[in-house]
């Protein structure tokens, strides 16, 4: 084989995207199925694992959003609490001329204003019951108002978990997908290709992993990184697992309650317990049938 057509199947199997793409390559193909062409079930695979992909990009985006709002209010608690301690340092004389500039600042703002919005800041403060002017160093200090600011920030922003964030995301998409492998009768779902997993330092991506990856990607992940988290989320999953599924028939009768189908999942197999809240049947067939 020439150096530039391994260099094209490196490529292609390093690039994680289009998603379609990556699981028309690596789903596991019909004995009969030609190449190129899309069998029903692969269809129908990537169309889940297309939704998966959205609603993983929801749940990533929500982890981000969460972290950057308890990052913002522990800068909030670490700057009140930087300024609590520099106001405490000083003396009462320095918190009067403190308190003082603060009335001139407020007076210079005030004199900048035009008539109207004058008039609205101090029907503002007359309606609202606050004192017109700033909230001097005095009172601040008294009423320990930045302790409270402080404090109240802290609360806001639980301390994150020490080492390595924990990749709620992922983890939730790697239970969707195995599950859905197996409804698309995937199985087992392999981790890696025959031992490569122990054998070599930079093992060869098994299928599932790739696909997985790619959905990761298609969900906003860096292809860089798409590898290495779908592997690290599959791999606890070869233990047991439950999985609780909700689906459009559980709805149908507005006046019960909805019964899901309850799984129990792992790479290697998927077994139903319960179906719309009605567990496993004994088997009735005589015995000498």
């Amino acid at each position: 084989m020439s150096r530039a057509k391994t260099r094209s199947l490196i490529r292609k199997d390093l690039t994680l995207a289009p998603l379609a793409a990556v699981i028309a390559r690596h789903f596991p193909r019909v004995g009969t199925q030609e190449d190129g062409e899309m069998s029903e079930g692969c269809l129908a695979f990537t169309q889940a694992a297309a939704a998966l992909a959205a609603q993983y990009a929801t749940l990533r985006q929500q982890a981000h959003e969460s972290e950057s709002r308890r990052q913002r209010y522990e800068a909030i608690a670490l700057t009140a609490q930087q300024l609590r301690f520099a106001l405490e340092g000083l003396t009462e004389s320095e918190l009067d001329m403190l308190a003082a500039q603060q009335d001139v600042a407020h007076q210079a703002y005030v004199n900048e204003l035009d008539e109207h919005r004058s008039y609205d800041l101090g029907i503002q403060h007359e309606v609202s019951g606050e004192p017109y002017g700033p909230r001097s160093a005095n009172h601040m200090q008294q009423w320990q108002d930045l302790r409270w600011l402080e404090q109240g920030a802290k609360r806001l922003c639980s301390p994150r978990k020490r080492g390595r964030p924990e990749n709620i995301a992922e983890r939730w998409a790697a239970r969707q997908f195995v599950f859905l492998c197996h409804k698309h009768g995937w199985s087992p779902v392999r981790v890696a290709h025959s031992g490569t997993e122990k054998q070599q330092s930079d093992p060869q991506s098994s299928d599932a992993v790739m696909c997985l990856a790619a959905i990761f990607v298609a969900g906003g992940e860096h292809e860089v990184r798409a590898k290495s988290a779908a592997l690290s989320a599959l791999k606890p999953l070869r233990d047991k697992f439950t999985y609780v599924e909700w689906t459009a028939g559980s709805f149908d009768h507005p006046y019960l309650d909805p019964e899901p189908n309850e799984y129990t999942v792992s790479l290697k197999e998927l077994t139903a317990d319960r179906h719309h809240g009605i567990g496993q049947l004994p088997d009735f067939t005589p015995e000498n049938e």
